[in-house]
């Protein structure tokens, strides 16, 4: 069980939906809820979770098994008070109207509304969802509407909000767009911002004296470590020599971290430099998998699993502990305000 989950009174049980490697869930536990259920169809982010955390029930597999029937089998009768979930943005892939009339058979497409059917079926007081910002522009509006106007059918109240993980004390700016419901009949509460660009937290402050586990840095070579070795923190391969340019379109390739600042959007490929901000601020190499995970606000007993290039991708897509944490607080007030 990872280290620093205080257990507290008034605990209040969620369930968590695509889980990953469990950032949400884990900044939840922080904060005293009681973690029922965790499903993800990634082998190796549930391996993980489950390392994580032995005392949960891990279901790996496609969201479309998890019938009424095994829902109730694994939940017990225990009444869920949040249901949280980070969607994956394949499912708001989707052209045109697609989303409002899914085919069950194109498993992407479907994940949106396989989510909407849980939510019916475990009737949650409260709904957490995470996604990439991009969700509120997609199809003029129309995936985010989409998702108001279905749990408000099911009686809930709905608002989001754009959160940047850099406001609660991460060590990286991430966009992500937050929705909150509840049927509890209370305002939805959204975090206030606990640090400003003045305090933010730099990279120096995350990346002293790394853990020994999944610390295990990338060798690099040729014209790559060339590159690198040019580039000074802050700035990227338009400051390199003409003949060392690569005429990249990523504005962020060769990118090396400035210690004083905190890190980009840390994608699936933070292992490699010419995939933006992930050269080390003092080292020529890129970040390792438990670099990016304090970068992530992960503790150092969290453990990955899987094969390194699948411990970048967990790290990558998981959801900042931290910002998780200051998610939980707030939904637990609302849920004490309706005790």
């Amino acid at each position: 069980m990872v280290m620093g989950i205080e257990k507290k009174t008034g605990c209040f049980n969620i369930v968590d939906l695509f889980s990953g490697v469990g950032g949400l869930s884990l900044g939840f536990q922080q904060e005293g809820f009681e973690l029922l259920l965790a499903n993800d169809n990634d082998h190796d982010a549930i391996t993980t979770f489950q390392y994580n955390h032995p005392q949960v029930y891990c279901y790996e597999g496609d969201i479309k098994t998890l019938d009424q029937k095994r829902l109730s089998h694994i939940l017990g009768g225990k009444k869920v008070n949040v249901l949280v979930a980070g969607i994956p943005c394949q499912s708001f892939s989707m052209k045109g109207q697609r989303i409002l009339n899914v085919k069950r058979s194109d498993t992407r497409d479907s994940l949106f509304k396989e989510f909407m059917r849980i939510t019916g079926i475990i009737k949650p007081e409260i709904v957490v969802i995470e996604n990439v910002k991009g969700i509120l522009s997609i199809h003029n509006g129309l995936i985010k509407e989409t998702i108001i106007n279905d749990l408000k059918k099911m009686d809930y109240k709905v608002n989001y909000k754009m959160l940047n993980s850099a406001d609660y004390g991460v060590a990286q700016l991430r966009e992500r767009v937050v929705f909150i419901a509840n049927r509890i009949k209370k305002d939805n509460l959204f975090p206030e911002p606990t640090h400003s660009p003045e305090n933010y937290v730099g990279v120096a402050k995350v990346l002293s004296n790394p853990s020994k586990y999944n610390h295990e840095p990338r060798e690099l070579h040729g014209k790559v470590l060339e590159r690198v070795k040019l580039v000074k923190p802050g700035k990227n391969w338009k400051s390199l020599p003409k003949e060392l340019q690569t005429g990249s379109t990523h504005d962020g390739a060769y990118g090396r971290l400035d210690p004083k600042k905190p890190a980009f959007t840390l994608t699936t490929r933070f292992d490699t430099p010419p995939g933006g901000y992930v050269t080390h601020p003092t080292e020529d190499r890129a970040i390792t998998v438990r670099e990016g995970a304090r970068i992530q606000s992960f503790p150092d007993d969290f453990i990955f699993q899987g094969k390194k290039i699948s411990q970048y991708r967990q790290v990558g897509n998981a959801v900042p502990v931290s910002l998780a944490r200051a998610l939980a607080k707030t939904v637990k007030k609302m849920l004490m305000q309706n005790e």
